[in-house]
């Protein structure tokens, strides 16, 4: 059994549901448990958006604010769940994903609200209490102590005997007790922080009162082992990291190439793509670079192995390291397939010396264990790296070893004949996106596109048919060019400096997006290729609301 296979094996035994979603909010993992209380199967809510599958839930909003939500109830239909959130960050701080942990109270419930008597309730569910991991206690209405459960001892070291018929406030180091004010209150209290008396072990309490036909009997409280939940967190990241899949998708096949210039492109491409060597593709951002190394990888004898990516520009030094050379370096777990390493140009200079190193004798070592994977890498820049070399700013050594076969992607704008076709593709994957039927486009639409520069390349492009599909009427089956956003030609009156052209284009990409995913930043940064921490990063510098 693999590591990953006895991870996903022990989640399975868990009697509390467990589920993660990605930065898109899409889910990547649930467990055995949480398919039996969504009454789902794996197979039918693997990958699928969470917001459109699980009824009310937040874990996009924890996704979006980055804060943890503990023990909130949530209502699936017939059911209710007592579900805690949390995010999933990097070493950077960025939220990545969100795990829930949840289990169905529904029966628990319905008991609560049927019985009138709190003792009755006591003996109900102390056996209920006792099998679960969260520390439990239950006080009456003047904030005494009448049950705990075994997890409560594990956690404050105090037994039964020491606690029951005592102020709640036993088990505490410094402030009020919870129970105390709830009862004070009459109201839930959620996510405060105390030290316990006995151990000092610092602890997360949320109280719930508990009402009988309207008359307050006493209170709940659930208390959380702070150190216990980041043992969860990174148990979790871990798992999301092994669960992690990619693949390459596509093929030469699936590149529009009527251009000339993008004809020489997939020939010499089909050459060196059989070839066992490294390869350079060099391009403006939005050309396509990632789709053709899918394509030689699909093209390639390694086909069959995996096919792994990496963006070099949204890692920190710490993280390339980790990736490249670590101890679950994509190098390794590259063995007979393909890694493609985005934006090489963002490396940084001390792992470019690694990285030409393991280019020469393809070792690397960890813990004194040497590995010599059979790995190809396929290496993509926006920059010109000769230029960067002169500034000192990229490893000359690296460059010619990488650029011995290169491969220009030439811009949307040297590639005019393929627009149409583009177009055409990208069309197709609108209406799936959209559940609509689009025919195509009107003569002058497509004329329109044609003379436009597209300084953003095919992800401009993208993103203006976006745009068009949502303008679109309900009984529209083509796109017109009134359906197209204004293309904002500069051309003929170019005003200041590079970097500030380039920040002008940067933010007019950002509020065109913003408009068409309707202000989901999350969404628009997953277009963007970004971090949601950048993409506020941008939003801040740009004045963007």
């Amino acid at each position: 059994m693999t590591e990953v296979e006895l991870m996903k094996s022990v989640l399975d035994q868990l009697q509390e549901g467990i589920m993660i979603i990605d930065e898109r909010e899409n889910i990547i993992y649930v467990n055995d448990a949480a398919c039996r209380i969504f009454e789902v199967e794996k197979e039918k809510i693997l990958g699928q958006s969470v917001v459109e599958t699980v009824p009310n839930t937040r874990l996009h909003i924890v996704l979006r604010t980055g804060e943890p939500e503990y023990d909130k109830l949530q209502n699936l239909g017939n059911k209710v769940i007592l579900t805690s959130r949390m995010p999933i960050k990097n070493s950077k701080n960025e939220t990545i994903a969100v795990a829930a942990v949840f289990r169905d109270i529904t029966t628990i419930q319905k008991l609560a609200e049927e019985i009138t008597n709190l003792r009755e309730i006591e003996a109900l569910l102390t056996s209920i209490i006792d099998s679960t991991s969260d520390a439990i206690s239950v006080a009456d209405q003047e904030g005494r102590v009448t049950m705990v459960n075994r997890a409560y001892t594990k956690i404050t070291g105090l037994t039964p005997r020491e606690v029951i018929g005592k102020p709640a406030t036993v088990d505490l180091a410094e402030g009020e007790s919870l129970h105390i004010l709830c009862a004070k209150e009459k109201k839930p209290i959620f996510n405060v922080r105390r030290r316990l008396a006995t151990n000092k072990k610092e602890v997360v309490a949320s109280v719930t009162p508990i009402f009988v036909k309207n008359e307050f009997k006493g209170s709940v409280a659930v208390i959380h082992d702070i150190s216990e939940i980041q043992r969860l967190i990174n148990e979790l990241e871990a798992t999301k990291r092994m669960l992690k899949k990619q693949s390459a998708r596509y093929t030469f096949n699936d590149i529009v190439a009527n251009s000339e210039a993008m004809k020489n492109v997939i020939t010499q491409a089909t050459k060196v793509g059989s070839l066992d060597v490294d390869i350079l593709l060099a391009g403006e951002f939005g050309v396509g670079k990632e789709v053709l190394a899918q394509a030689i990888h699909n093209a390639s004898q390694r086909k069959a192995g995996p096919y792994l990516r990496i963006n070099l520009s949204l890692l920190s030094k710490e993280r390339q390291y980790e990736y490249l050379f670590g101890e679950n370096s994509y190098l390794i777990q590259g063995e007979k397939g393909t890694v493609f390493l985005e934006n090489i140009h963002a490396l940084d200079l001390e792992i470019q010396d690694k990285l030409f190193k393991f280019l020469i004798d393809r070792t690397i070592e960890n813990d004194s264990i040497i590995f010599n994977p059979s790995v190809r890498l396929i290496f993509a820049t926006t920059e010109d790296l000769r230029m960067l070399v002169g500034l000192g700013k990229f490893s000359k050594e690296l460059l010619y070893k990488i650029s011995v076969v290169t491969i220009e992607v030439p811009a949307l704008r040297e590639r005019k004949d393929d627009i149409p076709e583009l177009a055409k593709q990208l069309l197709h994957g609108l209406n799936q996106k959209y559940g609509r039927i689009v025919y195509g486009f009107t003569d002058d639409a497509l004329e329109k596109l044609i003379n436009y520069s597209w300084p953003g390349n095919i992800r401009e492009l993208e993103n203006v048919l976006d745009r068009a599909m949502l303008s679109l009427g309900e009984n529209d089956v083509v796109i017109t060019s009134a359906h197209i956003p204004d293309l904002l030609e500069t051309n003929e009156n170019i005003k200041g400096t590079l970097k500030e052209m380039t920040e002008e284009f940067e933010k007019k990409i950002i509020l065109e997006l913003l408009e068409v995913c309707h202000g989901n930043k999350t969404e628009v940064a997953r277009r963007l290729g970004l971090t949601v921490r950048n993409l506020y990063y941008k939003l801040d510098r740009y004045g963007i609301k």
